[in-house]
């Protein structure tokens, strides 16, 4: 089991360079979605600021963005919990990059009008297992609010 362990992680560390970036966007996407599907609605608002975030941290076309999209909901799907994105957000990005992505995901969660109680539950939750502290967890929902 061990060795079958250290296989894994040498194949993980031995990754190029586009797998690993494709794996903390399709993360970040994921946490994206599972706040998106929060309020058991899926609110084109939603989407369309889910849209606009990825395109603008990943740099990515509207076509790699659908599909990003859709990879990232099956993802979620077969999910057992949010730590398998969590863990890659957190050693793909620093504290700050993390805060940003945090007021992102309160922008997804604004985006409609609403923000529900399941959304900011799960926010929460997320913002917990970046590692993200309460103060900060405050200011990316107040700088969230502003971009509305």
């Amino acid at each position: 089991m061990i060795k079958k362990l250290q296989q894994m992680w040498k194949a993980a560390a031995a990754s190029p360079k586009e797998k690993r970036a494709h794996d903390v966007s399709l993360a970040v996407a994921a946490l994206m979605v599972e706040v998106m599907r929060m309020d058991g609605r899926l609110d084109e608002a939603e989407r369309s600021r889910m849209m606009v975030a990825l395109e603008k941290r990943f740099a990515l076309s509207v076509a790699e963005i659908h599909a990003l999209i859709e990879q990232a909901s099956a993802e979620v799907e077969k999910a057992l919990d949010l730590h398998q994105f969590t863990s890659i957000v957190v050693k793909g990005f620093s504290t700050t990059e993390r805060i940003e992505i945090l007021t992102e995901l309160w922008a997804v969660a604004m985006a409609d009008g609403i923000v529900d109680p399941y959304e900011e539950q799960i926010i929460r939750r997320m913002a917990d297992l970046l590692g993200i502290h309460h103060s900060q967890f405050i200011q990316a929902k107040l700088s969230a609010e502003l971009q509305f």
